[in-house]
């Protein structure tokens, strides 16, 4: 079983600390930026990336040219071009 004397104050609670509440508002802020830091890499850095590979297409190359493909690791797209 888990000890959770850290979350109620300790064994003997030996002097003044923040209380309860602030701890769990402290915890809900620090899991709600973290969330919030993953999304904004998912949405502003994937999409970068996808538009890196528009921007770096071969000279005479259209947008129907070029083929994104999504890959893990690291983050972000594989660009192929059809040049004709």
């Amino acid at each position: 079983m888990l000890n959770n004397s850290w979350a109620d104050g300790g064994y003997e609670n030996q002097g003044p600390g923040p209380s309860r509440g602030v701890r769990v508002a402290i915890t809900v802020v620090a899991i709600l930026s973290a969330v919030v830091g993953v999304a904004w890499f998912a949405k502003v850095g994937l999409d970068q990336s996808k538009a890196d590979c528009y921007a770096n297409a071969p000279v005479g190359a259209t947008v129907d040219d070029v083929t994104t493909t999504f890959r893990w690791l690291p983050p972000g797209y594989d660009c192929a071009y059809e040049v004709p």
